[in-house]
């Protein structure tokens, strides 16, 4: 019976299953322990964690459990190879614990080695050990940073900078209403430079009574484009400069508009003049104009892009160098290189964080680049997620201009002595031929502008400019928690088509996030364009509409020698389609598609002999893929690109199955605690530079609850405690602050942006009200209560989770009164309001059977479809299979016709719509790589191969599969923490027959028909 194809399937499975280490653990029937990893991660340098967990896997022959370990720490692989845990020797301790178990030695030094293994004894007492691994401290302390911060900008983005623009504003009501603005200066003859922007929508830019151009806005798009450049042709005298301004149409409308310009004057003996106040405003013709009131705050002005720099370090080095270590922090996009060679296979470095609150570094080990002899280190600086466009709120919105670097290089020689090359006035600087680069609209590269050999000890730099320091930020510099985003996978071109002399349209075959590389070989100055799409025309051209104010396109001029490789440094896109000009002769050798993602294992496998079912799990994969990139974005390719809360805490439990996210949890999660208001309130989006978003001073239920969400599922499938322990302040000051608004437990108060059931199918419009708000607020509220008890209980804070217990208790009642009614009836009516109440246990046991039967009889009378949106559908599939309608729940998962997840299968999607309607609504409005609509992968994994942790870490999970004839054959494969599990599932005539995988130290109640059954490790058959 058909699967997926092979090419597809081989495809999608480069990562799945076992790794090879995973795979030689799970063959060997030696005892012992593999696996071991350090903060979540394996054998990781430069971290922070001065306690950090550790955790390891146990192997051996069927059965085997763990009855006790020893953890040896040591600070060098000598003495570890000798059993000496110089560093902490945890001594046998009785336990079976494997996962999140805490360093407890003595204190941990900045840059300090930690060699370590760990011995484990099985139920019979016989001991066994793991092979050694390693993690290595990074910069604990401030004073551990001692170079400068160094400015990566030329002299004149310095001179605008430091004269700066200031900002005045006004009251403006509505978008029909704008406010004027006026800015009468003197000049002399020759031409200036205007750089103008304006939080609003900007109309009437006028130079002495004529219009001057302004850049088109998208309507669709989200704001915040950045400041507008233009050349002014200026005569002797006086001049006046005006516009008009208006608040932005959409959702929520702020009446408030502000400007912030510079003129740069022409040049008078060689030097410029800038012009930065002086602004008058009126409110309408009636009023008289008056002088533009500066703001209180300034806001850091959003500056046009401008070329990367590229910075280079000589130095000697005449010693034997046992161990060299990079240490880089960055305000900006950055690529490092050691005498010629890439350093860091990373990309889209620095990862989006809130700068403001802290800004990132990661350690690099180089020891095998260091030469005897002359040195040369070299950084390329480009705009990155600091300086780019962050919708909504414009470029630099985390910090002000420059773009910096700060680094420290450490070798360590043979006598223990170390010498460090840090940022300094040593450093040179010149252009680099990128001549823009923003995450969104894409990367200029002009390569022959390109300085051969720039990162080479011999390459003479006489002529580059000595760096200066740029203003030191007042953030922290922390560790990166999370690998880093890497490039995945290779794709090549399904089909090429010519359209025109110099005009091709590549097909991939696949819609992902990431960049098209370019072998070309043309004249010097020869333009090369590449653009994106996610779809194509009915006459096979790029359809773009969906990308809105994202430019998403690539533009080279080649240098004209030989081969030249053509690929952004510092943007990705999201697309299925590239569009490539100005190259007559195009062969598939020639292109590549890079995928780009966080790097983490994929973990998850499941085969269904569904093909739609089949695709909708790979179509989810593939969109996991595409918007885990440092941060869970809504999508990859429109000019959005957020960390939306929402869409994350709906998926999550359906990623943590796919991905091994338990790190990059702790890295999101920490980004949403930077967030967190006084109040507890988690943001809509995250890094969010303006608060909770949407000028909103209160949590938006569905979206904040990702603050408890993440952690709760993370540590489900991790089982180690840290993420509980570092988000616990955060997540019980979060529910406090909404019950001290809410005493009676119905959050009918402080709801923020209040986006209910978003995209719901029976909206006419997003805002629309199809299930009582108040009732989703409340349903989401004791929600994330109950799974902070929970955790309560898990991580030994009994007399918490009893306080906890009552909170949910009181909130559970309040919704049972409030909107669940003697006749079964919940809410409105509605799916959603249904789905919510029974799938968290909301209607009195009395009434669940009325309120299930009220809801499958709308599902049915409406022709067997969900009206569902982002927050309902989720748990659709799982609440009706609660209450016994096992098979509505297959007939909605199987089904093909508009709206359903076969639908998009079937229509060629290969990720996730953001609507059910995404390929005939407004194309403007949706995303065809959109993870939210696939969080019923969650299910897939849970209730169709069966497999449900109970205690943290799958120490201990259930296997009770929900069975359909439609769908015969089930095979899921998860490497969990403890090892790999797997079940396949056959369904022949009357007959169900399952054969289970159970890891070492696991043990599973399976659900079976005369009744549960506990078993632990090994291989198991069971019919039924």
């Amino acid at each position: 019976m058909p699967i997926l194809d092979r090419r597809s399937f081989m495809a999608t499975s480069a990562f799945l299953g076992l790794s090879a280490n995973q795979a030689r653990a799970a063959s060997t029937p030696r005892f012992g322990a593999a696996q071991l990893r350090t903060a979540m991660r394996s054998n990781p340098i430069g971290i922070d964690d001065r306690r950090p967990s550790l955790s390891w896997q146990l192997i051996g022959p069927d059965g085997t459990m763990q009855s006790a370990y020893r953890i040896l720490v040591a600070s060098s692989s000598a003495l570890l190879g000798r059993n000496v845990g110089d560093i902490w020797d945890s001594g046998r301790i009785a336990s079976a614990g494997c996962t999140g178990i805490q360093y407890e030695g003595r204190a941990l030094r900045s840059r300090e080695t930690c060699h370590w293994k760990v011995q484990v004894w099985n139920e019979e007492g016989h001991p066994g050990w793991s092979d050694p691994a390693y993690w290595e401290m990074g910069l604990l302390e401030p004073n551990d940073w001692s170079g400068d911060w160094l400015a990566a900008e030329d002299a004149v983005e310095r001179d605008d900078r430091i004269s700066g623009a200031k900002w005045v504003g006004g009251n403006a009501p509505a978008p029909d209403k704008p406010r004027s603005f006026r800015l009468a200066f003197r000049s002399d003859a020759g031409e200036a430079l205007l750089t103008i922007f304006g939080d609003g929508v900007m109309s009437r830019l006028m130079l002495d009574g004529k219009p001057l151009a302004l850049p088109e806005r998208d309507p669709n798009g989200f704001g915040g484009a950045p400041a507008t450049r233009l050349a002014l042709r200026l005569s002797a005298g006086e001049h006046l400069l005006s516009l008009d301004i208006a608040p932005a149409p959409g959702f929520f409308i702020k009446p408030f508009v502000s400007i912030a310009g510079q003129i740069r004057l022409p040049a008078l003996n060689g030097s410029n003049k800038r012009l930065t106040g002086g602004w008058e405003t009126r409110l309408g013709e009636e009023e008289h104009w008056t002088i533009a009131p500066q703001l209180d705050t300034q806001p850091n002005f959003p500056w046009p892009p401008t070329p990367a720099r590229l910075l280079r370090r000589r130095f000697s080095n005449d010693g034997a160098i046992v161990r060299a270590r990079l240490y880089a922090a960055v305000l900006g996009g950055y690529r490092l290189s050691l005498n010629g060679r890439r350093i860091n296979d990373d990309e889209l470095q620095a990862e989006p964080v809130n700068y403001a609150v802290r800004i990132p570094y990661r350690a690099y080990d180089v020891t095998g680049l260091i030469k005897k002899g002359m040195n040369c280190l070299g950084a390329m600086i480009g705009d990155g997620y600091y300086a780019s466009y962050q919708a909504p709120d414009g470029r630099y919105a985390f910090g002000g201009a420059p773009r910096r670097l700060q680094a420290i290089l450490e070798l360590t020689r043979s006598d223990g002595s170390i010498e460090r090359i840090a940022t300094d006035d040593q450093w040179r600087h010149a252009g680099a031929p990128i001549l823009m680069s923003e995450i969104y609209a894409g990367e200029d590269q002009d390569l022959r502008l390109q300085s051969l050999g720039w990162d080479h000890p011999a390459f003479d730099d006489s002529k580059w400019d000595q760096c200066w320091t740029a203003p030191e930020p007042s953030s922290p510099i922390s560790a990166a928690l999370a690998e880093p985003v890497r490039i995945v996978k290779e794709l090549r071109p399904v089909t090429i088509r010519k359209l025109g002399e110099a005009r091709h349209i590549v097909d991939f075959g696949q819609n992902f996030a990431g960049r098209v590389r370019l072998q070309i070989k043309g004249d010097a100055g020869q333009p090369i364009t590449v653009r994106h799409s996610e779809i194509v025309s009915e006459k096979g051209e790029l359809d773009r509409r969906n990308l809105r104010a994202a430019r998403a396109e690539d533009r080279y001029w080649l240098r004209g020698e030989g081969v030249e490789t053509l690929e952004p440094v510092f943007s990705y896109q999201g697309f299925r389609y590239a569009e490539i000009s100005g190259v007559s002769s195009f062969t598939t050798d020639m292109i590549a598609g890079l995928v780009l993602s966080s790097a983490m294992p994929e973990t998850g496998t499941f085969q269904i002999s569904s093909p739609d079912v089949q695709k909708l799990w790979l179509n989810t994969l593939w969109s996991q893929r595409s918007n885990f990139m440092g941060i869970p974005t809504d999508c990859p390719q429109r000019d959005e690109r957020l960390g939306w809360t929402g869409d994350a805490q709906i998926f999550w439990d359906a990623a943590s199955f796919n991905m091994d996210v338990g790190a990059y949890t702790r890295a999101f999660s920490r980004t949403m605690r930077d967030a967190q208001a006084g109040n507890g309130a988690y943001p809509l989006w995250a890094p969010s530079p303006q608060g909770l978003g949407w000028g909103t001073d209160s949590p938006t239920p569905g979206w904040a609850d990702a603050g408890v969400m993440l952690p709760y599922i993370a540590y489900l499938h991790s089982g180690d405690r840290t993420i509980v322990d570092e988000n616990w302040q955060a997540m019980t000051a979060y529910a406090r602050g909404i019950l001290a608004k809410n005493p009676d437990g119905l959050w009918s108060k402080g709801r923020g942006a209040d986006l209910g059931d978003w995209l719901a199918l029976d909206a006419k419009s997003p805002m629309d009200e199809t299930t009582p708000k108040a009732l989703i607020g409340t349903a989401m509220l004791a929600r994330s209560v109950e799974q902070i008890a929970q955790m309560a209980v898990w991580t030994g804070r009994a007399d918490e989770a009893i306080t906890w217990r009552a909170h949910h208790e009181r909130i559970c009642s309040a919704f049972s009164s409030a909107f669940v009614r003697a006749d079964g009836t919940v809410g409105n009516g509605s799916h959603c309001s249904y789905i919510l109440a029974l799938r968290l246990n909301l209607v009195p046991q009395a009434l669940r059977a009325k309120a299930a039967s009220l809801l499958a009889s709308d599902i049915r009378k409406r022709g067997t479809l969900l009206t569902t949106g982002f927050l309902g559908t989720p748990l659709a599939l799982d609440a009706l299979v609660d209450v016994g309608e096992k098979q509505l729940a297959f007939d909605l998962l199987l089904r093909t016709q508009f709206p359903s997840w076969g639908y998009m299968a079937r229509k060629g999607a290969t990720t996730i719509w953001e609507r059910w309607n995404g390929d005939t609504g407004d194309i403007a409005m949706n995303s065809f790589n959109h993870y939210a609509l696939g969080a019923v992968c969650g299910f897939l994994y849970r209730r169709v191969g069966g497999i449900e942790p109970v205690e943290p870490g799958f120490a201990r999970f259930r296997v009770d599969a929900v069975f359909d004839a439609r769908v015969p054959m089930v095979n899921m494969k998860l490497v969990s923490v403890w090892g790999l599990i797997e079940t396949r599932w056959a369904c022949r005539a009357n007959a169900v027959t399952l054969e289970l995988t159970i890891p070492a130290n696991s043990r599973a109640d399976v659900a079976l028909a005369d009744g549960p059954r506990t078993v632990g490790p090994g291989h198991h058959r069971f019919e039924m």
